[in-house]
């Protein structure tokens, strides 16, 4: 044996809009990640080459600056006085050689706008004078120190060094040899003191961000003159010198302080000196973040749109299919009413209910063609009892007795046979279904005359019919039966006092014929119950005669009409006939 589960499934909306929805996230997401990741990356590359404009800005800036000292160096150079002076056949004495060499060093730059001090330093003079206020010594002043020995080892070109690094005396230093034009001797040693907050004041006012700065680094020592702490943020940090020294220009992202900073650096003169510019990443890439935020709305407002839109075109599609179902639910209740034409266009749902709308046209044809084939088999069944009696041939035996019976002066017999004759009459009726009420009371008085005679003095019956209803249409040989069965089954077991009440009462629509009597009674729920069983051509038609009626009331009236039973107060049965109130047409016949 299968088990069945019957699960509730979704409904073809509910369907449609999951579907849509699931579409629609998914391609919003990928769109919004692929979006997301292709702005970030093109920002980023953006802030990378923001990052090398400023570098490469700061770094033409700071080479201008060291070029102007160069320039400065080259003047002095060029000072042809100082040449002599030096070169003399006959040279003076060391304090005016010493001064002129101070006046013309101090001409270079007179406002000192580019330079904090310019000194002279004269080779070949052990015994030069020293002087406090002057700029100009012997070479064996300084002959110890490092920037003169690396001076020296550079073969005539400029040096440059740091020789304080301290944010309040920072010093640059640019030294070149005084060489003799003539000879290529070396006739001393040019430095120039530069202020490195001097230096550096057009790199100072450039930011990145809140606090991204751009400095120098002069082998592993920065160079902070303003005492930044986010520069400073920068020291002993082993990943900041490394990428320093690495020769690397693209700018790159290094973790300080388990913080992300973007940080590029270029070589500045000589490989000592460097030029560094670094940011904290998320200021420097705050766009992204905004992009970020922007791009994440957009696909929540686009998402939501979609599911509205989504669901206006579901209800779009679906209501068709809700209104074909409203109308196939209520079909058995409320018959086969059409679909509205608007319901059949030439999309998949209106070929539907077309179809539907045709099935319902070949419902109703066959259900047509079954009511008119019950109606005439019925008929026919009818006509068929009926065609058992030879109506001329019983008329004509009849007459024979009831003359016969006279002729013996047999007055009961001849009444009886009248009686029998009249019944048959109207039994007959011309082959017409239909008669009058007052024609089948008749019938009744006639077969009950007949009755009396058979059993004389067992019962007596009363008739109380509305004189309105005596020419209303009705069904021959329905109240006879229910006579019949009150006096062969109702007084089976009297002697006498049987009593049959027929009565006709109408309330308007309706009439209702009830035949009572104070019989045996019976049990009137198995009654009603066989009167409702369909023909069985295998038994007696006997055994359907009160079934036979309120199949025909049914058939020829409705089937809010026909024939139930009751038990009344007397304890015996009453019979109920229900049918429509309809005048008499004897034009009308099925």
């Amino acid at each position: 044996m299968k088990v069945g589960f019957n699960k509730k499934r979704p409904s073809i909306q509910l369907k449609l809009l999951l579907s849509f929805i699931i579409v629609i996230t998914v391609c919003t997401i990928i769109f919004t990640v692929t979006a997301y990741l292709s702005f970030s990356r093109t920002i980023a590359s953006e802030n990378k080459n923001s990052i090398y404009q400023v570098l490469d800005l700061a770094r033409s800036n700071m080479s201008a600056n060291i070029e102007r000292v160069e320039n400065l160096l080259v003047q002095i150079q060029s000072d042809s006085d100082i040449e002599s002076v030096l070169t003399r056949a006959e040279p003076i004495s060391r304090i005016e050689e010493r001064d002129l060499i101070n006046r013309r060093i101090n001409r270079v730059d007179v406002l000192r706008s580019t330079v904090s001090e310019i000194y002279f330093y004269v080779a070949d003079r052990p015994d030069y004078p020293t002087d406090p206020d002057s700029n100009v010594f012997s070479t064996d002043y300084v002959k110890n120190e490092i920037w003169y020995r690396d001076t020296m080892a550079k073969n005539g070109e400029t040096y440059l060094t740091v020789i304080d690094s301290s944010p309040s005396a920072g010093v640059l230093c640019i030294a070149r040899p005084f060489i003799d034009t003539r000879t290529h001797k070396i006739l001393g040693l040019m430095r120039i003191d530069v202020n490195l907050a001097a230096f550096m004041q057009d790199i100072s006012k450039i930011t990145l961000g809140k606090t991204g700065k751009v400095f120098l680094v002069y082998e592993n020592h920065i160079i902070n003159p303003w005492s930044n702490s986010y520069i400073n943020s920068f020291v002993n940090e082993k990943k900041f010198f490394d990428f320093i020294n690495s020769g690397e220009t693209e700018p790159t992202y290094i973790n300080i302080a388990s913080e992300e900073q973007i940080v590029a650096a270029a070589p500045l003169y000589s490989g000592a000196l460097k030029l560094v510019c670094a940011a904290k990443y998320n200021e420097i890439n705050n766009s992204i973040a905004l992009v970020r935020r922007s791009t994440m709305l957009t696909a929540v407002i686009t998402l939501l749109a979609a599911i509205l839109i989504m669901f206006i075109i579901s209800q779009w599609i679906t209501k068709p299919i809700k209104r074909l179902i409203s109308h196939m639910e209520g079909f058995s209740s409320k018959g086969s009413e059409r679909l509205p034409a608007d319901m059949e266009t030439k999309d998949e749902i209106g070929r539907l209910c077309t179809a539907y709308n045709r099935l319902l046209s070949t419902i109703d044809s066959l259900i047509e063609d079954v009511k008119t084939l019950y109606k005439k088999q019925k008929i026919f069944e009818l006509k068929a009892l009926q065609a058992q009696i030879n109506p001329h041939f019983l008329y004509n035996t009849l007459d024979s007795i009831n003359w016969m019976a006279k002729r013996k002066n047999a007055k009961d017999i001849s009444s009886m046979v009248t009686s029998l004759g009249r019944f048959f009459r109207h039994s007959l009726n011309k082959g017409s279904e239909f008669t009058t009420i007052e024609n089948e009371i008749k019938q009744v008085i006639s077969y009950t005359d007949i009755q009396k005679v058979r059993f004389t003095n067992k019962f007596e019956i009363f008739y109380d019919i509305d004189e309105e209803l005596l020419g209303c249409r009705i069904i021959k040989l329905i109240v006879q039966p229910l006579v019949e069965n009150s006096i062969v089954h109702g007084f089976e077991e009297l002697e006498g006092g049987g009593k049959i009440k027929v009565e006709a009462k109408s309330d308007g629509e309706y009439i209702y014929i009830t035949v009572n009597d104070n019989g045996c009674g019976c049990d009137t729920n198995k009654l009603n119950a066989d009167i409702q069983k369909e023909l069985n051509f295998n038994e007696p038609i006997e055994k359907y005669g009160l079934n036979n009626v309120n199949q025909r009331i049914k058939l020829y009236f409705d089937d809010s009409c026909g024939l139930h039973f009751e038990t009344n107060a007397e304890g015996g049965v009453c019979a109920v006939i229900k049918v429509l109130r309809r005048k008499y047409d004897n034009t009308v016949d099925m």
